[in-house]
C-alpha cells in the first residue's frame, strides 16, 4: 500500500496491490492496477464512506485453517475472503451492509489464453458478480474482460471510478529503444505477480509469455 498526493485530483490517493483492500470516510482516493486480478468497489453514500479490494483469483479452500498474521494477509489474494474483508472493513468505519452498492473492474485475460473456462481473469469476474449477487448487494457499474490491464481510480466522495485501459506495447525513444517509467515498472510487476499466483495454483501451464504492460494514457478520459 502507498499513499501520495495526486496534483491532478488535489487530494492524497491510496494505492493498493494485490491482496490489499481500504476503505476510507476521509477526502481521499484510492487507486489499484489490474490484470487478470478483479477489484470490486463497495461503497455505502448514506454513511460516506467506501472501498476497494484486489483479489488474484477467487478461491483457495486450504488457507481457511490458518489464522496468523501472514495468512490474513493472504487470504486478500483470494475473492472468497477479500470481499468479506472489505465489507468488514466498511461496517468498522459505520457502513451498513443493506446500504451497499458495487462497481466491478478488472478481469482481462491478460495471459492471452484460448479456453475460456482457463481464463483467470474470467473465473474472477464471474465468481464476483455470483457472489455480490447472493449478499444481494446491487451492481451499478462494471468494466471487465477483454485482454488489456486496467487503471482505476475511486473517489469515495462522489462514488465516481477513473478507468482507462493500459495499452500493451512499449512506448520507445528516438532510436527505437524501450522507455521504461516508473509507471510502467509498477505496472509490470503486478503482472509478474499475477502470474506468478497463477502459475502456483492454476494447472494451466503458461508458456512463452513476456507481459509487457505499458504506459497509461489518457487516464481520466474515462468515467464508470
Amino acid at each position: 500500500m502507498n499513499r501520495y498526493f495526486d496534483n491532478h485530483f488535489q487530494r492524497d490517493v491510496v494505492t493498493i496491490y494485490p491482496g490489499e483492500f481500504y476503505s476510507t470516510k476521509e477526502n481521499e482516493m484510492i487507486s489499484t492496477v489490474l490484470g487478470s486480478c478483479v477489484s470490486i468497489v463497495l461503497y455505502d453514500v448514506q454513511n460516506h464512506v467506501g472501498g476497494i479490494n484486489h483479489f488474484m483469483l477467487a478461491k483457495d479452500s486450504s488457507l481457511k485453517s490458518d489464522a496468523s498474521c501472514d495468512a490474513v494477509k493472504k487470504l486478500g489474494k483470494f475473492g472468497e475472503y477479500a470481499i468479506d474483508l472489505l465489507i468488514a472493513d466498511l461496517e468498522k468505519k459505520g457502513g451498513v451492509l443493506s446500504n451497499f452498492e458495487a462497481k466491478v473492474f478488472g478481469g482481462g485475460n491478460i495471459f492471452n489464453l484460448p479456453d475460456i473456462d482457463a481464463q483467470v481473469g474470467n473465473v474472477n469476474s464471474k465468481f464476483a458478480f455470483e457472489y455480490l449477487e447472493k449478499l444481494n448487494i446491487p451492481i451499478v457499474k462494471s468494466n471487465t474482460g477483454g485482454s488489456l490491464p486496467r487503471k482505476i481510480f475511486f473517489d469515495p466522495k462522489t462514488q465516481k471510478v477513473f478507468m482507462k485501459l493500459i495499452d500493451n506495447h512499449h512506448v520507445r525513444d528516438a532510436n527505437g529503444n524501450a522507455c521504461m517509467t516508473e509507471k510502467d515498472d509498477v505496472i509490470e510487476r503486478i503482472g509478474k505477480q499475477e502470474k506468478a499466483l497463477a502459475d502456483k495454483i492454476k494447472k494451466t501451464v503458461y508458456t512463452g509469455m513476456k507481459i509487457e504492460l505499458k504506459a497509461v494514457k489518457n487516464l481520466f478520459d474515462d468515467e464508470e
